[in-house]
């Protein structure tokens, strides 16, 4: 038996976990109808002490939502010369909130504070 666990699109649902699936509750989750959605939001939101709480259904959609809430057009988000919003999102961070990436060599994902420092733009900075 080979398990691949890689991505979700290599892996397929054993019978119980179809059944599972088949048997669900479900709702639309955009109009807060969905109760697995809805319990989800509700236990994470307690989890971390918050009065809300979203689900994204990928790790690419909360990036790039957390970028946008987070800059204006024209900002600089410093990241790992890694970080997946570089590499594997599709040029989202300017596309969708219109900033861009400077990269830091960080260990293994992680850089000081010294490091963003000197990484910031001069205020007198003109591209």
């Amino acid at each position: 038996m080979i398990i691949d666990l890689r991505s979700d699109t290599v892996t397929k649902p054993t019978k119980g976990m179809l059944e599972a699936m088949m048997l669900a509750r479900v709702g639309d989750d955009v109009y807060k109808e969905d109760p697995t959605v809805v319990a989800l939001e509700e236990r994470l939101a307690s989890m971390f002490g918050k009065p809300k709480a979203l689900f994204f259904p990928t790790g690419t959609m909360a990036n790039q939502t957390a970028i946008k809430l987070h800059t204006q057009p024209g900002d600089q988000v410093i990241c790992d010369s890694n970080a997946h919003i570089y590499h594997y999102e599709g040029g989202g961070a300017s596309f969708n909130s219109g900033v861009s990436c400077k990269l830091v060599n960080g260990e293994r994902g992680m850089f000081t504070a010294e490091q963003v420092e000197a990484a910031i733009n001069p205020p007198d900075f003109y591209h």
